[in-house]
């Protein structure tokens, strides 16, 4: 039989259709697999290298919310609470969002109990572009639940943190007061910013041409990390007690401010720190920026007899004088100095002992003495006691107080500064010259602080027998000099 030639073999009509089906579907296997490739390359070269134009575009469907972190707490030194934050909402609409500005304003402002016609022309006075009109900055839990409710398209509620001080005014001056973003803008509050603040948090999510969010970034979200609690030195009682007592004070003698400071005359911590008249915190963006000083730390003022004690232990500590010498503070309770100033006692002293002079507070027996005790030996003693220097309390616009050189005194020196004129010092200043007495001769550091009561830190004013040899005769002020009436307490032994 002759064989055929093979290309006269015909196949079958389904054979070749098969044959056929089989090679498009390879080639769209093949076609299908390389688009897949470069498409997963692209994809790869936008997520690694994005060309510029590219990532703009993708910045603009991406959208990062801020997450707040817990401001710390301030306690006092028992644990009270004196300034703590919560969660709070801030009210902002969307006015691209709403369709009917008049009937949006009165269903919202009949949620909030709000002016409708205030809200109304919010927004119809805002630019075609904006979309964030902030309408409260803080609304109460009741309100933000009537605006959920009302289910109004275009009304958004903002989470935020609220700083709250559960005190009120208690110490207002001392722990100071926030901005909306949480940043302390004075007292404690600023001073302590760094330790109060936290770290906020942020979470990235990308939008769709319509805003939504459709994807969060995972490896740029950052958890937030709150702030460090701070327990104060003060005490609240106590503090409560001495603004209760010096408001009383200030108001009977009519005065127009007073400052009082309780200190642990051993630690240096500060138990109390009053300024009158207070101010409350929660309130303190509303308040002048004068009542909210701190003036126990800023305000210098000319001290008067207070500051006899410091010039009298000078003077004994450097033995011009002795402790029981008498000095003729004149029958008439006049005096002219050999320099011809004039001075006058409130009543006759005649002679009486160093120890008196002071007892009695007399201006002429410290103003003699302080002519023996001369200009240098004066100033450098009064420097030794702090005065013309801050105190180390470490608060916000602490004062130095007025000390003038050296070169600028003269005989008016020797007889106005053992009187306490002449210079001017703040409450914090004579509280820690006063601790020295309380210390042997160791004037402490203050502090506002609770942990500082591991360290204290001294400074050595005077020598023990003087501090002991003052503190003594301040005693005798209140058992028979000026302070015997008012001073000299029944339930505790001042000496």
């Amino acid at each position: 039989m002759k064989r055929l030639p093979t290309e006269s073999i015909v196949h079958p009509p389904d054979e070749q259709q098969h044959r056929r089906c089989l090679s498009v579907a390879r080639f769209c296997v093949w076609g299908m697999t390389l688009a897949m490739v470069v498409l997963l390359g692209r994809a790869a070269q936008l997520q690694w290298r994005p060309l510029g134009d590219v990532k703009q575009v993708a910045d603009k469907r991406a959208s990062s919310t801020r997450v707040l972190a817990r401001r710390g707490s301030l306690m006092d030194r028992n644990g009270r609470l004196l300034a703590a934050s919560k969660v709070g909402y801030r009210l902002y609409v969307d006015p691209a969002a709403i369709a009917r500005p008049d009937v949006f304003a009165a269903k919202l402002a009949h949620a909030i109990g709000d002016d409708p016609v205030r809200i109304d022309r919010a927004i119809g006075q805002t630019d075609q572009d904006c979309r964030y009109l902030v309408l409260h900055h803080l609304i109460t839990e009741a309100q933000a639940e009537a605006v959920r409710k009302a289910k109004l398209t275009g009304a958004v509620l903002d989470k935020r943190l609220v700083r709250e001080y559960p005190a009120g005014a208690l110490a207002g001056q001392l722990i100071g007061f926030v901005s909306r973003d949480h940043q302390g803008l004075d007292g404690v509050e600023y001073v302590l910013n760094d330790q109060l603040i936290g770290t906020s948090g942020s979470t990235r999510y990308m939008r769709d041409a319509a805003r939504r969010a459709v994807w969060i970034d995972h490896h740029q979200r950052e958890q937030p990390v709150a702030g460090r609690d701070v327990a104060l030195s003060i005490d609240s009682v106590i503090q409560a007690v001495a603004e209760h007592e010096l408001a009383a004070a200030a108001e009977h003698f009519k005065a127009r401010r007073a400052e009082m400071i309780v200190m642990h005359a051993r630690t240096g911590q500060v138990l109390s720190m009053v300024n009158w008249p207070s101010f409350d915190p929660n309130d303190g963006a509303q308040v002048d920026v004068e009542l909210r000083r701190n003036r126990c730390i800023t305000d210098p003022y000319e001290p008067g007899s207070i500051f006899k004690p410091l010039v009298f232990a000078a003077a004994t500590a450097a033995n011009v004088v002795t402790p029981d010498e008498m000095i003729d503070c004149t029958d008439s309770g006049f005096y002219v100095s050999p320099r011809g100033r004039r001075l006058r006692d409130t009543h006759a002293h005649g002679e009486i002992t160093w120890r008196q002079v002071l007892a009695q507070s007399s201006n002429i027996g410290m103003a003699i003495v302080g002519q023996r005790l001369g200009i240098d030996r004066m100033y450098e003693g009064i420097r030794s006691f702090g005065m013309g220097q801050p105190s180390g309390v470490g608060l916000p616009g602490e004062s130095a107080g007025i000390v003038n050189p050296r070169k600028r005194w003269n005989h008016y020196s020797e007889t106005s500064v053992p009187m306490g004129q002449e210079v001017a010092v703040t409450p914090m200043q004579m509280t820690r010259a006063f601790s020295a007495f309380a210390n042997d001769g160791l004037m402490v550091t203050p502090s506002i602080l609770a942990a500082d009561t591991e360290k204290p830190i001294y400074q050595r004013a005077i020598d023990p027998q003087t501090s002991r040899l003052v503190r003594h005769t301040l005693r005798q002020v209140m058992t028979e000099g000026t302070g015997r009436y008012r001073a000299n307490s029944k339930m505790y032994h001042m000496w």
